[in-house]
This record gives structure tokens, C-alpha cells and sequence, in this order.
């Protein structure tokens, strides 16, 4: 008996899919409703699948394929593997899978259709699509007989007209969350392991010499989340069928891997010369001889299943059941074994251990290396036979660790350094060594010498270290002071560490520190536990956190509550809209933005965020506008090298010509007058978000080219609030810093005034900093207020904790640098100034990292910006932009007294 649906399903069924996800049963498939919903939808850090997304289950593994009308990071269409992970565990890590036509990110097969099929002993969805003259068919299938695997094919014909298409590519997305392990289950030697070049973004050669001949790839998790988890990948047939008949051709098939994407690479045809061993410059040259006949069909047929911890074996042990079982245990359950085959040192297997110490690994039979890597770091070697008996290795001795007993003194940042040859610690290193050859910086590290006190019973009573000798520094943002210690930390021992709390050393009273730019395991890009972000934003002192996880919208209320925090953070849901696919109307995607505070839809695919691919600025900022309430829009990281095909990064990427903002002629010239087209029907314009990130993270560097854009937008009346935020996806990149000091009436946490707040940073009354602390006033107006008068005198008032070294004010009126100070912190300064015609004012302060300084913010550098105090010299009543010269610097009338 067959049952297909497509949108129309029965009480019955629909009982039968709720069961599916609870106990091992029949697969089902269907479409997720509102009355199914609570069965079909994954629970877990990256599930996104929603009302009139699909679902397929059999009780052992759930899956969820986006529907075609819900966009992807690829495209603007679905249609595509979304959720995937064990039913009721809520453990999904998936990322996303698409189908990409010649292996490139910017051709992916848009799907037009999905049909669920329901028979007795299998259930599967179908999703049909087409792209340039080719047409797909993937089917994703559940078999009551092979529960726990789900079956993916993909069907590739030709249809008449298009481009050449010589290879598919079976997209994976990593996104820096899943590591990948490139291997091979049925040609052993062809392993890579966690370790590859770079390819993402540096051409066809890059991706060539990252190619692997390899069928199989697991997709390991995050082993802070739990429940952890792992994904295998094994594509077990590639053939081409020809329309003449005769027997099936087996393809080539590589595998290429880095930190943001795995793509399974089926050539159409045998390479003519080479292609076995390697991809090189002979293989692509071929590639333009290649095409996919009429009539011909590409066939793959490929396997994916769900691990239950955050290693290689539980998930690629599920295709290996014929091989011999490699035992073992080790005395500290946090150890890590990696297996491989000497004398090459290829990689065959990582396991973690169970919590009772005892692991297991599926290898063919031969000589191998344990490699155990136990938690502060060391590594021991064990050799061991594996015989088609299997082989049990007995106890992987690891040895005694040291231990430094945490303080329970309240929120502080604690950061180790070695000393005297020892080594700084490695907090969070997952130890699966995986690497990306030619990146120059991971936002996402293998491990960091800092720790995140959240002063709540949630914080961990001690920690690893290697043996050694350890200057620690603990801190709290730039109103603390930074106390420091030493300790020594022995084999075996636990020491005390004592250390002094943080005191207060400056007050911020009516202002909160607030970072508008912090990502978490929610985002797609980041696998930060939650509570972990909290502990780490406390830590540094930030009070208001607004989160941005890319095309997700996150509520970190449940998680402070539950931690006890509510007085100390204050949460405002937000979001970072993430464009990724170039189009016609977006020819260099639109960029990213944040927006904040949003309200999540809970049944809604991708928790109701806004559609951003295929369109215009001015289209998703209508969307924002008509939801309820006032928000704030803000362009991130607007000037952003390398991103796009020019050097100006987002601002290219606003409008739909394609090219970069000028700052140095008017928002009517050529170069910049798209941005300012309203729509016909909205009257929203692409230019008409309501701030700017002008500092993001700890490059320094990029602010000085944002600063002229921001002052070119000011001159011309285009009012942005200028923001400061971390960009913080893990704990390598610290939250809070830059941060942001918002003027508000009440700066209490419990109850906090959200509204107040983002009225306030609507109208600029905020500053931005890494340290520094200004206070500036032009009579009795400050940054967002609006002064009268031709004469004022500027006060200011800066304050630093010991730390925090400043060395020079910059005054600025209209973007142009009036005065410049040697000062020294505190600091208080008079400034009269005159001004011809209506202006604004601008302050700066820089100052040289000391060494305290460069151990708890490394990279970073003291610096403050404040935002405009606007000037209404002649008392009409209405500030008048002082415009544009034709070198685009505007004015330069108004100057010091």
C-alpha cells in the first residue's frame, strides 16, 4: 500500500507521524502544520524548520527539508536538508545540505516541488528541481529495515538548452561549527583527517588541491553542547547511466573540506587523463570537455546518520559493521583517542571515551597508534594489532592532572599566562586537531587561555592546566580595575588560586554598557552554549546583551533567569539578517544587519525571520518596519575588505548597481544615488537603516574608513547612530569589547526600559569604546542632543581605569579635527568653540596598550568615539547639514574659539 501527500493529511496519519518521533516504528513523512508541528519539528542549537516545512522520521532519526518557498544560505529557494538529528533528543548540529550545480556556492539547484510518499515499509520526500538546463530529482528515504540511516539520491538528467555542467557538488554546511574528517571507508589510505587547506573563496585551484578521493566525511559537533553529537556521510554509488545503454559507469568522487563548507564532488564522467589520486590543473582543464549528454543521468546514491557524541566514531562506525572492534578504556573519561595507521601517521578514527572510560572504534584489521590526548593537553602513544577478532587494547593510561580551584568571589574574566616556559592553558580545546592550512585567523579557536566566572553555582569549582608556573588576571570590563596573581599549579594537586575580585573603579551612573553585535549557538556560525555567552558577558562586566545569530532570532531571558542573573543583564532579542547569494537584484548580496528587539514566531521556519536573499535593502526593511514596534536596524561591519568583488565590503553591496558608496561626492551622484531610490510602493529607501557598526572587534584598522563614511552621510543629513560591538561568535573573540555606553533615564537592569534604551540609541545618545571612558557636553547637550547657539564651550571628561592607558583627545566638528590633547587619564578639558553656520561635534580618545592592557584585551587598542552633538548656530530651530564640498569634505568654517 502506497499513501502520497502533498498538502493534505489525515487525522490518522498524522498520529502515526507523532509516534515516529517517539519510538522506533514505521518511517513516515509528512508536511509540518500547525497540528503536527509539536511532533515533526527537531529540537536543538540549529534547528530551523517550521510551519510548511517537511519532516520525516522512523523514531530512531528525524529529519526536516525547508520548504521551497523558505530561503537558504545558498539560495533563494529551499527545498533543501535543514534538521537533522536523533528523535526527541534535541541535539540537532546540522547546519544545511544542498545540491550545487559544477561544485559552485553561487549555482545552487533551486527546487520547485516536494512530495511525501508513506509506504509500508519505507517513507521518503522527493523534491524535483532545475537550474540551466539541468534538472534534479533527490530523494531522502527512511527504510523500516535499516533504521537510524537516512538515504539520500540524487537523479541529474539534461534538458535542452543551458550551460555545460561537468559535476555535482553535495553541499555541507560547517560554518565553523562541524568539523569535518575526510576519509574513506572502502579505499583505506586515502584519509585526510581533520586537517586540509583552505578553499572557500580562493578559486578552482584551491579547490582542487583541498579535493580528497575519499567517499566518506564525518561532520563532528560541538562537545560543549549536549547532548553532543556527530554526522557521518558515505556516498556508496556514483554512476553515470547512459541513454544508449549498456552497464552504469562509476564516477569519480572527491571530497573537499574546510572550516565553512564540505562538498562532495561527482564528475559526470572518468577523467580522460589523471583524476584518480588528485585534483590538479590537468583535471580542471578537463572539465571543460565535459557535459552531461542528453538522455544521460547522473545517479549518487549517498548515506548520512547521526552520531551520539562529538567524535568520528560514533558516527562513521554505523557504515563499518563488518570490520573488527578496536577496545579500550582509559582512567579519565576526558580524554581523546585518536587512532591512526603508522608509519604515515594517516588519521583512521577519533573516540571519546564513554563516562565510564571504556570507548570502542570500528578499523580494518592492522597496526595502528592510539594517540591519547588527555585533558590539560599531554599526549601518550600506544601501539596495538587489530585482528578480524577485534583487539582490545586494555587501559590507555593518561596519569594524574593539575587542577587550579576556581575563586567563587563573583563575575570576573580570568586570564592565564604561562610563565617561565610553561605553556598558557588551552580552555575549551576539543583536541581533535582540526586545522585549515592558509587562514590566517579562525573566529572559532581550538582553545583559550581565559575563563568566564559567572559568580552563579554554574560556574565550574576548578579547572585543568598543564603543570607550571601562571600569572593570572582577573577582569571585569573597563569599570573594574584588574587584579593579578601568580600560582603554581602540580601533577596530581589541586591548588587554590586566590586572587583578588575586580574592585569598581569608576561609575557609569544613567548609562548602560550594552554590545549590540553577540552570537551564540543559535547562530549558524558560532557553537557557544548559551549559558556559556551569559557567563562571559557578566564576566566582562556587559549589562545589556542584544543577540544577533544570523537569520535566527534568540531570547537569552530563559537562560539568565535560570541562572540567577536577572539584576546583573538584561537581554534584547535581536538578530543578524545574513545575506549570502548574489542575484540580479543583489548582484554582491545585500550584506548583514542587525535588528533589534524582534519577537521569535515559534512554529515558524527560521524562527520567523526575514526573507533577506534576492532582494533589495529597502525590501527587508519594509518587512522590519511593518512589524510591530520601534526597532533599530544596523549595518555591520559595512567596510569590510575582501567581501564582494570590490574593496569597500557591504557598502557595496546595499544597492542593486553593485557599486561601492563614495564618501567624497553626494548620495545624488552617480556612484551613490541607488541608495537612495525609495520604492515605489513603500517609499523605503536602501540607505534608511538607523545605524552603523564603525567598530567591530578588535580591528582598529577598518574605523578610520568607516568614520568618513559616517561623516559623509552627516553632512549630508543622513543621521546614523555610530556603534561599537565585539562580533563575538566563541570565547576567542571577547564579548562586550568594544561595547557601547547608552545614556538612558534609568539604567537599572530589574525592570529595564527596552523601550527607553532603543529610543536612546535611535538618537545617538550612546558612545563607543574599548576602554576609555568620555563624557561629553556643549552647554548642557551631549551625544544625540542638539545645542544653540554660535558660541559653546566644549566640556570633557576622561576617565580610565588604571589599565587604561589614553594619550590624545581629537576634537571634531563637521569631520574635520579642530583640536587635538596630550592628555593623560582623568582628564577634564574646557573647550571654546565657534561656529559660523549649524554643525556637529565629535569627540576621540586614543591612547598606547600597556602591558596589563594587551593581557586582558589583546589586539585591541584604547580608543572611544562618541556620537554627534548636533549645532543649531543661528536658533532657527532645524539643524541644517553643512553639505558637500566638491572634494566631499564639507565645511570647514567652524573651528575653535
Amino acid at each position: 500500500m502506497t499513501r502520497v501527500s502533498g498538502t493534505l493529511f489525515v487525522p490518522f496519519f498524522l498520529g502515526c507521524l507523532a509516534a515516529a518521533t517517539t519510538a522506533t516504528g514505521a518511517p513516515l513523512a509528512a508536511r509540518i502544520d500547525a497540528g503536527n508541528a509539536a511532533a515533526t519539528r527537531l529540537g536543538g542549537t540549529d534547528a530551523t524548520g517550521g510551519l510548511d516545512d517537511w519532516a520525516l522520521g522512523d523514531g530512531t532519526i528525524c529529519a526536516v527539508v525547508s520548504d521551497p518557498s523558505h530561503e537558504n544560505d545558498l539560495s533563494p529557494t529551499g527545498g533543501t536538508l535543514v534538521d537533522l538529528g536523533r528523535c526527541g533528543r534535541n541535539d540537532d548540529q546540522f547546519v544545511l545540505f544542498d545540491q550545487l550545480a559544477n561544485l559552485s556556492l553561487s549555482r545552487a539547484i533551486p527546487v520547485q516541488t516536494i512530495v511525501a510518499e508513506n509506504h509500508t515499509d519505507r517513507a521518503r520526500l522527493i523534491a524535483r528541481g532545475a537550474r540551466a538546463g539541468i534538472s534534479i530529482e533527490t530523494t531522502y528515504t527512511l527504510r523500516s529495515e535499516l533504521p537510524g540511516r537516512l538515504f539520500v539520491g540524487s537523479r541529474v538528467t539534461r534538458t535542452p538548452g543551458g550551460e555545460a555542467f561537468f559535476a555535482l557538488g553535495m553541499a555541507f554546511g560547517n560554518v565553523q561549527t562541524l568539523r569535518p574528517f575526510v576519509t574513506s571507508i572502502r579505499s583505506p589510505g586515502r584519509s585526510r583527517g581533520f586537517v586540509g587547506p583552505a578553499f572557500m573563496g580562493r578559486g578552482a585551484g584551491a579547490a582542487a588541491a583541498a579535493a580528497v578521493p575519499a567517499d566518506a566525511v564525518a561532520l563532528v559537533g560541538e562537545n560543549l553542547l549536549e547532548p553532543a553529537v556527530s554526522y557521518g556521510v558515505l556516498v556508496r554509488t556514483a554512476r553515470l547511466e547512459r541513454a544508449s545503454g549498456g552497464d552504469p559507469v562509476p564516477l569519480p568522487t572527491f571530497i573537499i573540506a574546510d572550516d565553512i563548507a564540505t562538498i562532495v564532488a561527482v564528475f559526470v564522467r572518468p577523467f580522460w587523463l589523471g583524476g584518480v589520486s588528485s585534483l590538479g590543473w590537468l583535471e580542471l582543464a578537463q572539465t571543460r570537455l565535459m557535459d552531461l549528454a542528453p538522455g544521460d543521468a547522473l545517479n549518487i546514491e549517498a548515506e548520512i546518520v547521526v552520531g551520539e557524541r562529538a567524535d568520528v566514531a560514533s558516527a562513521l562506525d554505523q557504515f563499518a559493521e563488518d570490520l573488527p572492534v578496536l577496545r579500550a578504556r582509559v582512567d579519565d573519561p576526558a580524554a581523546l583517542v585518536h587512532v591512526v595507521r603508522p608509519p604515515t601517521g594517516e588519521p583512521v578514527s577519533v573516540i571519546r571515551p564513554r563516562p565510564d572510560g571504556t570507548l570502542a572504534a570500528r578499523v580494518p584489521a592492522g597496526e595502528y597508534t592510539l594517540r591519547v590526548v588527555a585533558a590539560d593537553g599531554r599526549e601518550t602513544s600506544h601501539a596495538v594489532r587489530v585482528t578480524a577478532a577485534g583487539a582490545d587494547a586494555g587501559l590507555l593510561a593518561t596519569g594524574a592532572v593539575a587542577r587550579v580551584r576556581l575563586p567563587r568571589q563573583g563575575p570576573m574574566r580570568l586570564v592565564f599566562v604561562g610563565v617561565d616556559g610553561t605553556p598558557d592553558p588551552r580552555f575549551g580545546d576539543d583536541r581533535l586537531g582540526f586545522a585549515v592550512l592558509g587562514k590566517d585567523k579562525l573566529k572559532r579557536t581550538a582553545g583559550v587561555r581565559d575563563l568566564p566566572l559567572s559568580g552563579t553555582p554554574a560556574d565550574p569549582p576548578t579547572a585543568v592546566v598543564p603543570p607550571g608556573r601562571y600569572r593570572v588576571y582577573a577582569t571585569r570590563g573597563p569599570e573594574y580595575d584588574v587584579t593579578q596573581t601568580e600560582v603554581t599549579a602540580v601533577t596530581g594537586e589541586t591548588v587554590d588560586l586566590h586572587i583578588e575580585p575586580p574592585p569598581r573603579v569608576l561609575a557609569t551612573a544613567r548609562q548602560v554598557a550594552a554590545d549590540f553585535h553577540v552570537h551564540a549557538s543559535r547562530s549558524l556560525d558560532s557553537a557557544l552554549p548559551n549559558a556559556l555567552r551569559v557567563a562571559s558577558y557578566v564576566a566582562d562586566g556587559g549589562e545589556v546583551l542584544v543577540s544577533s545569530d544570523h537569520d535566527a532570532i534568540t531570547d537569552y531571558g530563559p537562560t539568565i533567569a535560570g541562572m540567577g542573573l536577572d539584576g546583573q543583564v538584561a537581554s534584547i532579542v535581536g538578530i543578524e539578517v545574513t545575506s549570502e547569494v548574489r542575484t540580479p537584484k543583489a548582484p554582491y548580496t545585500i550584506g548583514h544587519a542587525n535588528a533589534f528587539p524582534m519577537v521569535a514566531d515559534p512554529l515558524a521556519y527560521r524562527d520567523g525571520a526575514p526573507a533577506n536573499e534576492g532582494r533589495r535593502w529597502r525590501d527587508v526593511l519594509a518587512d522590519l518596519r511593518a512589524r510591530p514596534g520601534e526597532r533599530v536596524v544596523q549595518l555591520n561591519h559595512a567596510d569590510y575588505p575582501g567581501v564582494g568583488a570590490h574593496p569597500r565590503g557591504f557598502f557595496t553591496h546595499l544597492g542593486s548597481a553593485g557599486t561601492p558608496f563614495d564618501p567624497t561626492v553626494p548620495l545624488t551622484a552617480e556612484a551613490n544615488r541607488v541608495l537612495i531610490e525609495p520604492d515605489p510602493a513603500t517609499g523605503i529607501r536602501d540607505i534608511d537603516f538607523d545605524a552603523i557598526e564603525v567598530l567591530n572587534g578588535e580591528v582598529l584598522g577598518g574605523y578610520p574608513a568607516l568614520r568618513e563614511d559616517w561623516f559623509a552621510l552627516l553632512r549630508q543629513g543622513h543621521i546614523l547612530t555610530a556603534t561599537a560591538n565585539s562580533d563575538s561568535h566563541g570565547l576567542g573573540s571577547i564579548v562586550a569589547t568594544p561595547r557601547n555606553y547608552v545614556a538612558v533615564a534609568d539604567d537599572r537592569i530589574a525592570p529595564f526600559d527596552a523601550p527607553g534604551f532603543v529610543s536612546a540609541v535611535r538618537t545617538g545618545r550612546t558612545y563607543g569604546t574599548t576602554g576609555p571612558l568620555v563624557d561629553v557636553r556643549l552647554g548642557d547637550a551631549g551625544p544625540g542632543d542638539r545645542h544653540t547657539g554660535h558660541d559653546g564651550t566644549l566640556q570633557v571628561r576622561v576617565l580610565a581605569a588604571p589599565w587604561v592607558p589614553v594619550r590624545e583627545l581629537r576634537v571634531f566638528v563637521d569631520g574635520h579635527v579642530v583640536e587635538r590633547r596630550s592628555i593623560a587619564a582623568p582628564a577634564a578639558l574646557s573647550i571654546p568653540l565657534r561656529f559660523a553656520a549649524d554643525a556637529f561635534v565629535t569627540i576621540e580618545v586614543e591612547g598606547n596598550p600597556g602591558p596589563t592592557y594587551e593581557a586582558v584585551l589583546p589586539g585591541f587598542t584604547p580608543f572611544a568615539f562618541t556620537n554627534p552633538i548636533f549645532v543649531d548656530a543661528d536658533g532657527d530651530g532645524t539643524w541644517t547639514p553643512p553639505g558637500m564640498h566638491d572634494d566631499g569634505t564639507g565645511p570647514q568654517s567652524n573651528s575653535p574659539r
